[in-house]
């Protein structure tokens, strides 16, 4: 008897299983059409990025690059290499420090390999894991997502944040960005708007972080951006500079 109920639940799992899955491939081709065919073409999109953030109380100076592999229209896999020069002065902790230990300066690289996913147009969400090298020896991931929502209006927003943990320093750091399009012409996009960040775990007394102003600039004939944020928080007044170029390449 008990053979023979196992039996039945098993058969009765096995098609739920196989109508959930046939469902779940329905919904797929509906929101995703070819969803699991490979891009044609195909297309590997290069981003080189620098900048450096100052305060009071510390200071990162940051540079490196990366490369995207599409795979299918909706997912493409990722490769990131950073490298890091941190500054703290007095006795003032960062959130960048591998340990609570202080030290005047460190350099480090950062490694990382993951997923971007296409959810919809214009939104994506980049699943990351890597390893640090030299001064830093901690391995992190990392989840990134950026929407443009109203699109097709006159002037449309960017959301964008990103989260990152450390298992070394056992702190997660997350930054937030809401900008809108003030200007966007057949050469030029102007963004305004505000954002920061905040951090806590490990070493970090409370909740930290700090937020401002957000100011951007991109020159669509050369694939390559500016922006600015300026503002105040925990390490008091601060102001943080970025910069990027992106290369693309059909295949």
């Amino acid at each position: 008897m008990k053979r023979r109920r196992v039996r039945l639940v098993a058969a009765i799992a096995t098609l739920w299983i196989a109508g959930a899955a046939s469902l779940a491939r329905a919904q797929l081709s509906d929101l995703y059409p070819g969803f699991l065919t490979l891009a044609t073409p195909g297309r590997l999109d290069a981003t080189l990025f620098g900048g450096g953030f100052g305060s009071e109380n510390y200071g990162v100076i940051q540079e490196g690059f990366q490369l995207e592999q599409s795979v299918t229209p909706y997912v493409g896999v990722f490769g990131r290499a950073t490298g890091y020069q941190l500054f703290v002065g007095g006795d003032a902790s960062s959130p960048f420090n591998p340990t609570a230990a202080h030290a005047p300066r460190l350099n480090f690289g950062r490694l990382q390999g993951g997923i971007d996913f296409k959810l919809y147009p214009g939104t994506s969400l980049f699943l990351s894991g890597g390893h640090d090298v030299a001064d830093s020896d901690g391995s992190i991931i990392e989840g990134d997502f950026s929407s443009w929502l109203l699109p097709h209006t006159t002037h449309p927003v960017n959301f964008a944040f990103s989260s990152v943990h450390d298992f070394q320093n056992e702190v997660t750091s997350t930054a937030v960005d809401i900008q809108v399009a003030v200007l966007s012409t057949e050469r030029w996009l102007a963004m305004v708007g505000g954002g920061g960040a905040f951090y806590a775990g490990g070493f970090i007394a409370g909740a930290q972080g700090q937020g401002g102003l957000d100011l951007g600039l991109y020159y669509r004939p050369w694939q390559m951006g500016v922006a600015l944020q300026s503002g105040y928080g925990s390490p008091h007044g601060y102001g943080q500079l970025s910069l990027y170029k992106q290369l693309s390449f059909i295949e």
